[in-house]
């Protein structure tokens, strides 16, 4: 189960199996030569097909990969063999290029479920482009996260960027750089119980001239087209008092595509070039710390996300823990990420402020687009409309396919009945 099953530089995607990995495709396309830029997510060693089952990103303008995917073919718990779309027709070719197929469109009943095993997939790709640009706009205050996202989330429903811009807080830019300096002055509060004081962090972000907030996005276009992006990009954000634009331009030759060797591994992989170098981070505050990611979405004027930001800093501060920022902005929808780095002896610290996050979020209207494993069940019951609705009719669907609860009972909250009449759901 992982073979890559074909890709097809004329038309960009791949077919894939379950264990076909980021760093798999990209090292094939290489291989071969082919102009193309796969989305890759910021640890670059998962599994393509599983990643996009829980409805994982990326950062290529195809880093929404539930979007992206096209065709599945999944064995369902009573061994029958089910391809989607198109490929419910036998022998089409239009497998990974036309998603809808004909009829009621299933392929949503396998995201984040347990009523099938996905075993192959069709995944759209990037085409490589003729000229890159990657851009970092930072602004000074702390608030003004708020026009910062707005402009961000316009720019993408207009389609002037492309791909998802990431946003990181001043803890994550001092943590991530490259100054010994402020790492000396880190290591001091990098330990259990403790994390970095803001007047600190404000000490920090001074003295070194950066900005409270930085985004990092991209420009993908030909190369007549690339200058006026970057124009329109600098034009937008002017209305924001002390912001900075920097940029790496890649102008491009008419005709040929930018390669990943032209580019090189980037902090970020915009060019879809698979790394595991944020991995490093968590050995921050003590050698073998783990992680977790409180992810809940919100709508993208920026507002909504400040208010709900404000809230979650306050929550995880008081908790003992330092709040990393990785926000993700699309034209509708904001993913608000708040990563925290923990250690073993913090276990039950980290369980209880996530719990709060969770409830601080519910009564805010919001929710995570997914979830570990030990929250499955409260964030399921967030979805709560009409007597929670939704849990009744997927009950029914996992009545239907799996009877006897063989596949992941309680996945994504989803249980039959049986299983919900024993355990008093």
């Amino acid at each position: 189960m992982d073979k890559i099953l074909e890709i097809n530089e004329e038309y960009a995607y791949a077919i894939v199996e379950l264990g076909v990995s980021f760093f798999d495709l990209f090292n094939e396309i290489q291989k071969r030569g082919l102009n193309l830029w796969p989305s890759v997510p910021a640890i670059g060693w998962g599994s393509v097909l599983v990643n996009t089952l829980d409805r994982g990103f990326g950062y290529t303008p195809l880093g929404e990969h539930a979007q992206g995917q096209c065709g599945f073919e999944v064995v369902l718990p009573n061994g029958d063999l089910l391809r989607t779309g198109m490929g419910a027709m036998k022998n089409s070719s239009l497998f990974p290029l036309y998603k809808s197929g004909y009829g009621p469109n299933i392929d949503g009943m396998f995201f984040q479920s347990n009523l099938g095993v996905v075993t192959k997939l069709g995944i759209h790709i990037t085409p490589a482009p003729e000229a890159y640009a990657t851009v970092e706009v930072s602004v000074p205050r702390e608030e003004d996260l708020v026009p910062l996202v707005g402009t961000l989330s316009d720019l993408m429903r207009r389609s002037v960027i492309l791909n998802s811009p990431s946003i990181a807080n001043i803890f994550r830019i001092a943590l991530t750089s490259r100054e010994s300096e402020v790492h000396e002055i880190f290591g001091g509060y990098m330990k259990p119980g403790s994390n970095v004081p803001y007047k600190v962090l404000e000490d920090i972000r001074c003295k070194q001239g950066w900005g409270f907030w930085k985004a990092y996005f991209s420009l993908y276009a030909p190369t007549e087209v690339l200058p006026s992006l970057i124009a329109a990009v600098k034009r937008a954000f002017t209305t924001i008092e002390g912001v900075e634009i920097e940029y790496r331009e890649f102008a491009g030759i008419p005709g040929k595509c930018i390669t990943a060797q032209d580019v090189e591994e980037e902090e970020i992989p915009h060019s879809g070039i698979p790394t595991l170098a944020p991995l490093a981070m968590l050995d921050s505050r003590q050698e073998g710390s783990g992680n977790i990611c409180f992810s809940p979405i919100i709508p993208p004027s920026g507002r909504e996300l400040y208010f709900w930001y404000l809230t979650a800093k306050k929550r995880t501060y008081e908790a003992g823990f330092d709040f990393f920022a990785d926000f993700h902005v699309y034209p509708r929808y904001v993913i608000g990420i708040d990563l925290v780095i923990y250690t073993a002896s913090e276990t039950i610290a980290i369980d209880r402020l996530y719990r709060d996050l969770l409830t601080d979020a519910a009564g805010q209207g919001y929710s995570e687009y997914r979830t570990h494993v030990s929250y499955i069940g409260e964030v399921a019951s967030h979805f709560d409309f009409n007597d929670s609705a939704i849990r009744r009719f997927n009950t029914t669907i996992k009545d239907l396919l799996d009877p006897n609860a063989i596949l992941s009972p309680g996945k994504s909250g989803i249980w039959n009945s049986e299983s919900q009449s024993r355990i008093g759901k």
